[in-house]
């Protein structure tokens, strides 16, 4: 069994952050249908790297598999009160259109709640559903940009974005764990109740160190590039002979055994880099003393050596180094969905709950749009004749 049987979700989102979430909502177990206009359906369909079918790119894959897809015209007549219906029936209603829109179509939270009190309705959004900025529009890089993350993640150069949208992902899981919240909150009380969550909020939880640090003393953190947080040499990205470290040696245990597995155990008492305070001040001069070690090293080696010496540390590699690795088939993270017209399946990342976690007994695959369509319509009482209408109405 899993946490969320029964569950039945109402998906209007695109993109990343609103299918991140209903996603992850699919993978506790509930029943998704996400709606999509006719035609084009979600313009994530029609991103880069394609899966060998035209509007089934490998990003939209990735975060759509498992879900049923319904096309539906919004803004006929038709279409808005089959969405209506398909809300009566739903414990969850999630969207990610700009603040407004859905009480545009008639499809707001005021406008169901009053014929469904127990209706949880979780809105994402750039900026939230009020204040001053609501009504402007936002990528993930934007939301970086205007949080102060791409600022303190920068170089001489300048700042810069994460190069994945951290934002927009985390801005989905932060929804789950809404939704999950009202949950439980209407087994207690039967109510149902509006999350609206910002990128905007999702970003800045992701910096809470930062904004603390900021609100206290008035200064905001700076970017340090590839140090880590303790501002000390031996917490860094270096180059070596082939390959990159990452070191992340911070306590002096960690750092002395850097040093001895290095060749070099007497450097802990070098009144230099004895105590944290002093590798702080003559950072420089631990730097250029690392850079030049790391250079006689071959990275996969030195991962292995300061790993069995107990230090902190990693090969630099790239996702497929780590995806492929036996740590993560133990750790069940990656799961097969089926592709429309593919006979390889598509890996995709499960919920990330541990190895122990129960996973979905149900087939996964990739909706192709609209696939469901006169299933999901035939559930709700309509005969093949009302739906063929519908189809030649362009309504579905």
């Amino acid at each position: 069994m899993m946490p969320l049987d029964g569950i039945r979700v109402l998906d209007f989102t695109h993109a990343i952050a609103g299918p991140t979430a209903t996603q992850m909502l699919a993978q506790l177990g509930a029943q998704i249908i996400k709606v999509e206009p006719p035609g084009k359906g979600d313009d994530f369909r029609h991103y880069t790297e394609h899966a060998g079918l035209p509007g089934m790119s490998i990003p939209f894959a990735a975060v759509n598999a498992g879900k049923r897809s319904l096309t539906l015209d919004l803004k006929a007549p038709e279409g808005l009160a089959i969405a209506r219906d398909l809300a009566q029936k739903a414990d969850v209603l999630v969207e990610n259109f700009r603040p407004g829109v859905m009480d545009r179509l008639g499809l707001g939270f005021e406008s169901l709640r009053s014929c469904h009190a127990s209706l949880i309705y979780l809105s994402l959004s750039g900026f939230g559903q009020d204040g001053p900025l609501k009504d402007r529009g936002a990528y993930d890089h934007i939301a970086q940009a205007t949080s102060g993350m791409a600022m303190m993640n920068a170089t001489p150069e300048g700042p810069l974005k994460i190069g994945i949208p951290v934002v927009d992902s985390f801005t989905g899981y932060l929804g789950v764990i809404g939704v999950l919240a009202a949950l439980r909150r209407r087994e207690l009380t039967g109510q149902g109740e509006r999350l609206d969550v910002a990128m905007i909020d999702a970003a800045l939880k992701i910096m809470g160190s930062a904004a603390s640090v900021w609100s206290y003393t008035g200064q905001a953190p700076k970017g340090t590039g590839n140090r880590g947080f303790r501002l000390v040499a031996t917490a860094e990205y270096y180059a070596c002979r082939t390959g990159w470290i990452a070191l992340g040696a911070n306590h002096q245990h960690q750092i002395a055994a850097l040093f001895a597995a290095l060749g070099h155990p007497h450097l802990i008492a070098d009144e230099r880099f004895a105590t944290h305070a002093a590798r702080v001040t003559h950072y420089a001069d631990l730097k250029g003393w690392l850079t030049a070690q790391m250079l006689l090293h071959d990275a996969e080696a030195l991962d292995a050596t300061l790993a069995a010496a107990g230090v902190p540390a990693a090969r630099i590699g790239e996702i497929g180094d780590i995806l492929s690795h036996p740590h993560i088939a133990r750790r069940g993270l990656l799961h097969q969905a089926s592709l429309p017209g593919q006979e390889r399946p598509l890996d995709i990342l499960g919920p990330g709950l541990g190895p122990d976690f129960p996973g979905d007994s149900r087939p996964l695959a990739v909706p192709t749009l609209g696939q469901d369509s006169d299933a999901i319509l035939t559930e709700l009482g309509m005969d093949e004749a009302a739906i063929a209408a519908l189809r030649a109405a362009g309504v579905i």
